[in-house]
């Protein structure tokens, strides 16, 4: 299927220095579309939603700013936040922009870490996008439902190659 003007504009977006300088791709070759419907199937196989993951990471984001950029220590998470002055538009082109906040969550019980962006957020709940493997701020669906302890099931999940440290 050919890409309209408009679908090239927005592919546009993804790539590296035009919305952020290192893209949200990362080395995926694959189309926007389908990376989008690889990681919804990955989400059903394991009976989560992509609105409860951005829920619980759009929670920390509100647990971490009273912190002002110090760890804030919650039950079995730890959580601090990085904010950059301005706001950054989100690819898909929509009108708005997002604060430039960095949340690094780190889940006590697994001794892991995840880093993510407002912007991540916004493109998981609205999208479905979680960013192309490889990307600085990819967070691949299977690994982040273990890691958010959202469902039992994901404890046996398949993992993906992601960027949760």
């Amino acid at each position: 299927m050919k890409e309209t003007p408009t679908e090239k504009k927005i592919f546009e977006n993804f790539l590296p220095g035009k919305i952020s300088r290192t893209g949200f791709l990362g080395y995926d070759q694959r189309h926007i579309h389908d990376i989008i419907q690889a990681d919804e199937r990955a989400l059903s196989q394991l009976g989560v939603t992509r609105e409860m993951i951005a829920e619980k990471l759009q929670y920390f984001i509100e647990q971490g700013k009273p912190g002002l950029e110090s760890k804030v220590e919650l039950e079995n998470f730890s959580v601090q936040l990085q904010w950059s002055r301005g706001n950054i538009p989100c690819p898909f082109g929509e009108p708005g922009l997002h604060p430039k906040i960095v949340a690094t969550v780190i889940n006590k019980k697994q001794q892991r870490q995840i880093q993510y962006s407002q912007l991540n957020v916004h493109m998981i709940r609205v999208h479905g996008f979680f960013e192309g493997i490889g990307s600085a701020f990819r967070l691949a669906p299977t690994e982040l439902v273990k890691f958010l302890e959202l469902n039992d099931n994901s404890l046996s999940a398949t993992p993906e190659r992601q960027s949760v440290a």
